[in-house]
């Protein structure tokens, strides 16, 4: 009867950890809950010195608070899914969708390509995002279309789009430590001719 307490333990203790490294959260965080959920079922599954019957009861409480947690962390996934499809719908129903080539056309443009050779692509500046939050950032432009500055912000470590108009007081060329406004950047990018 131990052995059998043992390999349940063993056995709804892999399925707790499975479930919690597949929810997103921190390592630290899965770590933690981790440890404690192989503590729990292992002395609920006899390694310690647990009565059976304390044993069925600590084996099947924790059974019903995995199955809960599964089901829980399930419908928030598919919470994210309800909420996007009904604002999809909703886009339909005022004609709000634009076309895909319409997306296409106004993007078209890259006045980036071709610029790095003049000092333009390498900029610093203050951006306010549409929370209202400042941060300083430092973009490697790869792409810019007249409204949109798209490189990789060296602050979040990924590649970013930036509003033109959401630039805060002066840009700085990395290159040669120039400051310019913003729309002179942009009027620059959109009609020098370097290849």
């Amino acid at each position: 009867m131990g052995a059998l307490f043992v390999v349940l333990g063993l056995i709804i203790g892999a399925w707790a950890i499975r479930s919690i490294c597949v929810i997103q959260q921190s390592k630290t965080k899965k770590f933690g809950i981790s440890l404690f959920a192989a503590w729990y079922f292992l002395t609920a599954g006899g390694i310690g010195d647990v009565e059976p019957l304390a044993a069925i009861v600590m084996l099947l409480l924790g059974l019903v608070v995995v199955n809960h947690f599964n089901k829980s962390s399930s419908s928030q996934n598919t919470n994210h899914k309800d909420i996007l499809s009904e604002h999809v719908s909703a886009l339909k129903d005022f004609d709000l969708v634009k076309p895909k080539a319409e997306k296409d056309a106004f993007r078209s443009k890259n006045f980036a390509k071709g610029k790095s050779v003049s000092g333009l692509t390498y900029v610093a500046f203050n951006y306010v995002n549409a929370s209202g939050e400042s941060s300083f950032r430092d973009v490697d432009v790869k792409k810019f279309d007249g409204q949109y500055v798209e490189g990789y912000c060296h602050l979040s470590r990924a590649f970013k789009t930036f509003r033109i108009d959401r630039i805060e007081g002066d840009m700085i060329l990395r290159d040669t430590g120039e400051c310019i406004d913003a729309n002179q950047w942009a009027t620059k990018m959109s009609t020098s001719n370097i290849s």
